[in-house]
């Protein structure tokens, strides 16, 4: 057998495929030198590298700068005269590393029709795959795939330039806790957004139990709501690098631009939204009680002077638009 009947013979016993990695066959990397591709790892899987016509299995990585040491953890590569002997070899080591049928692929569909249009929505649809493995989602050089393994779920992040092997990004037992997180996940990186790009208040590496509860709690829609309509809500609080755009309406930021304060593309604190160029004017949320500011910057400086607080944002806005007329 060569690699690939290797990969279909990995995914029909139920192992998984993605312990083995052969750049050769690498279809994600099809704008890299083929000479090149032929000698790529995965960090943390047992790849098969082809050159001279020689085929080497190993878990090392040969391609370490000089300036480093060499890759000596596992055991020595072993060099095949064929690619058959060398997928033999992959065959009895992968097979070994998960019992059989203990592993299989989620697909996009599975996911269901809210999660599939969140995804086109951010961009990471159609969803590759690399030796007939299918990933769940795809944008760029990365994809998420999910891997059913032993009645868990895991959510894999893979960067295809640089390859790589590693810790789940998330698992639970439930196909739609992880199908929440990836939903975060891709619209941490792009959702929607006119201004700027959002920033979620929430974070899977350093996520507590209360925060996963109040996740859980929330329904798919919920969740593509929370990034659409940017309002803050636990455990979804948007944060941003751009303005907090629920502090604004159409008809403030027409106004604005006619007299010559456009909304700024970026403001250096939460939950806030900035106009003008010279003299700037920033309406900030606070919270415990609830209320809004209007800060004013004069031209160069630093400092903000508040001008106007009030416990409902109408009331700065209606404030905000009589300093435009000045």
């Amino acid at each position: 057998m060569n690699f690939l009947e290797l990969q279909q013979r990995l995914r029909a016993a139920g192992h998984d495929p993605f312990q083995v990695y052969a750049g050769h066959y690498d279809t994600l990397r099809s704008q890299v030198p083929a000479s090149r591709r032929s000698t790529s790892v995965c960090y943390g899987a047992w790849n098969l590298l082809v050159e001279d016509g020689r085929y080497t299995v190993t878990v090392r990585d040969p391609n370490r700068p000089a300036r480093f040491p060499p890759d000596t953890h596992g055991p020595e590569p072993v060099v095949f005269a064929t690619e058959q002997a060398a997928c033999e070899a992959l065959w009895a080591i992968a097979s070994r590393l998960d019992p059989p049928g203990s592993v299989r692929a989620v697909t996009a569909d599975e996911l269901g029709p809210v999660a599939g249009d969140w995804l086109r929505e951010c961009g990471w649809w159609p969803p590759a795959e690399v030796y007939g493995n299918p990933f769940v989602a795809t944008r760029g050089r990365q994809s998420y795939r999910i891997a059913g393994r032993d009645g868990r779920f895991e959510l894999h992040l893979r960067d295809h330039g640089v390859a790589k092997l590693g810790d789940p990004v998330y698992a639970a037992d439930d196909l739609a806790d992880v199908t929440r997180v990836l939903l975060t996940e891709v619209g941490n990186y792009s959702a929607p957004r006119p201004l700027g790009w959002p920033y979620v208040a929430f974070r899977i590496p350093w996520a507590d139990e209360g925060e996963l509860a109040a996740l859980r709690a929330l329904d798919l829609a919920a969740i593509v709501r929370a990034y659409r309509t940017e309002r803050p809500g636990p455990p979804l609080r948007i944060i941003s690098e751009g303005p907090d755009l629920s502090l604004v309406t159409t008809e403030l930021l027409a106004q604005a631009d006619r007299s010559g304060n456009p909304l700024c593309r970026f403001v250096g604190t939460r939950e806030s939204a900035a106009f003008g160029t010279d003299v700037r004017y920033v309406i900030r949320r606070h919270h415990d009680p609830l209320r809004y500011t209007l800060d004013r910057y004069g031209e160069r400086q630093n400092h903000a002077t508040t001008v106007f607080t009030a416990e409902d944002l109408a009331s700065v806005h209606e404030y905000l638009r009589r300093c435009f007329r000045r």
